[in-house]
C-alpha cells in the first residue's frame, strides 16, 4: 500500500464499509491498473456478515443502493475511477473501475505511534542509533530495559514510534552511564585524598622534629649540670 492510499483511506469522511470494500475486495481483484468489473451480487455476498446466533441469518448486509453509496464515497475520495462512462447510470453494476493509486510506487509507510507495553524491546536498528548518538557500548541488561518500560507504562497517554522509543532508551542509557562514571570518579578522588591525608599525618612534620631535637638537647644539658 502506498502512502497516498493510506492517507486517503484514513479520511474521516470515508465510512468503514467503504474502506473494507476497497481494501479487502477491490484491491484484491485489481492487478496494477487493470480494470475491475463491478458485480453487485458478488460484492454484496462478500460484504455480508453472518449472524452466529441465527442460522442462515446475517448481522450485516448491504443493498444495491448502499453499494452505490459506498462506490460514490470511493470515487469522491479519489481511490477509484470509472474507466468509461458510455451512458449515464445511477449505479456501478457491470461497470469497469480502475484503482489509480495501485500502480503508485510503493514506499514504506510512516511508523505508527503506540503506547509503551510490557513486551517492548529495541529492534535491529538499535546499534546504529547508539553509534549515531555517541553511545559507544550498545549493550544493556534486562533490568535497564525493565526500568525503562516501567517508567513509561506509568504514562499511558504518551505515544511514540519505535524509532522514538529507541531514542528515549538511548538517552536513558547515556544518562545512567554518565552518572555512574561521575560517581566512580568522585569515589576515587575521595579515596585518594583520604590516603594522602593519612600518609601526611603518619609522618612527623619538620617543626615536630625540631621540637623533639630541642627537648633532647635540654635533657642532655640538665644531665651534665647534675654531674
Amino acid at each position: 500500500m502506498s502512502p497516498q492510499e493510506f492517507l486517503l483511506l484514513n479520511q474521516s469522511r470515508l465510512s468503514h464499509p467503504a474502506r473494507t470494500l476497497y481494501c479487502l475486495h477491490l484491491r484484491r481483484m485489481a492487478t496494477q491498473q487493470q480494470p475491475v468489473l463491478i458485480n453487485y451480487p458478488e460484492l454484496g455476498r462478500a460484504l455480508a456478515v453472518e449472524d452466529p446466533l441465527v442460522t442462515g441469518g446475517f448481522s450485516y448486509q448491504v443493498t444495491a443502493r448502499q453499494l452505490t453509496q459506498l462506490f460514490d464515497e470511493l470515487v469522491q475520495a479519489g481511490l477509484i475511477q470509472l474507466q468509461t462512462i458510455a451512458t449515464p447510470s445511477e449505479h456501478y453494476h457491470q461497470q469497469y473501475v480502475i484503482l489509480p493509486l495501485l500502480a503508485s510506487q510503493t514506499a514504506p509507510l510512516a511508523q505508527p505511534a503506540f503506547a509503551m507495553h510490557t513486551e517492548w524491546q529495541p529492534d535491529h536498528q538499535f546499534v546504529g542509533i547508539c553509534q549515531l548518538c555517541g553511545l559507544i557500548d550498545p549493550h544493556y541488561d534486562e533490568e535497564e530495559r525493565g526500568e525503562f518500560i516501567a517508567y513509561w507504562l506509568g504514562r499511558p497517554e504518551r505515544f511514540a514510534t519505535q524509532h522514538q522509543w529507541m531514542m528515549k532508551f538511548v538517552k536513558m542509557l547515556k544518562s545512567r552511564r554518565y552518572q555512574r562514571k561521575q560517581t566512580d570518579t568522585i569515589g576515587y578522588q575521595q579515596i585518594t585524598v583520604a590516603t594522602t591525608t593519612q600518609n601526611i599525618s603518619s609522618e612527623p612534620s619538620q617543626r615536630a622534629l625540631e621540637m623533639i631535637a630541642h627537648a633532647q638537647q635540654l635533657k642532655q644539658q640538665q644531665g651534665e649540670d647534675h654531674e
